[in-house]
């Protein structure tokens, strides 16, 4: 299981579009600390002080990461099945190691993008956060959960691209309009997107979204046992 998930995350980490995403995502989050120490003073007269600086991050991933994550990790098994290697995996390990390894290789991946970004605002905000670190592999741990969910359920990689860019767009579009809205049908919509949790004024409510992964991964699992292999 730990060689997958190492093997997955060395993958990760030397591609092209990993880096390019990575550069993104450091150069929004260290531009929206320097925005937001200009404004400084107003900022802490709102009451947000030093939290502003975390909130830029929350903002970034809230919006963007549901894009990167699909981006990076839409194929994570079915590109296996489609190139044969998921059978020199299967001789090696299990089906479901193979399903945590690749789970736990792209969080880890992601855990170290999120922890790297939170050092490069401390000489901005004069604090490492751990909470934010937590909070902010729980949100992207949903989406993790949920592409590998679409590419085992899913065979074709060109397919769960298209998908994953379009549910992507969708998701947190549908998320952020169920928490200003009174129609009913969006509301549920939004209760099974992590949007509605991490707009509550009580931060606990953020951590009832691990429930999330963990059920993405229980039916990848069972999906993943009784596949051709």
């Amino acid at each position: 299981m730990f060689t997958v998930g190492f093997r997955e995350f060395k993958s990760l980490m030397t591609s092209i579009r990993s880096i390019v995403i990575i550069a993104v995502l450091f150069g929004v989050t260290v531009g929206a600390a320097s925005l937001v120490r200009q404004f400084e003073a107003q900022l802490q007269e709102l009451g947000l002080g030093q939290d502003a600086y975390l909130m830029g991050l929350m903002l970034v991933l809230i919006l963007v990461s549901p894009l990167f994550v699909t981006s990076l990790s839409h194929n994570a098994i079915n590109k296996e099945i489609d190139t044969r290697t998921i059978r020199f995996l299967a001789t090696k390990t299990s089906r479901d190691q193979i399903i945590l390894g690749k789970f736990i290789g792209i969080l880890l991946f992601w855990s170290v993008c999120i922890a790297v970004a939170l050092l490069l605002i401390i000489p901005f905000s004069k604090t490492f956060s751990f909470l934010g670190l937590i909070q902010s592999i729980i949100f992207v741990a949903y989406f993790i959960g949920w592409s590998l969910l679409l590419s085992t359920v899913i065979s074709k990689p060109a397919l769960t691209m298209f998908l994953g860019i379009v549910l992507a767009i969708a998701f947190p579009v549908l998320g952020l309009w169920s928490t200003g809205t009174d129609k009913f049908y969006i509301e549920v919509i939004g209760y099974i997107t992590p949007y509605f949790y991490y707009t509550q004024e009580e931060t606990y409510y953020s951590y009832f979204v691990v429930i999330f992964p963990i059920l993405f991964m229980l039916f990848s699992l069972f999906i993943f046992r009784k596949r051709d292999l």
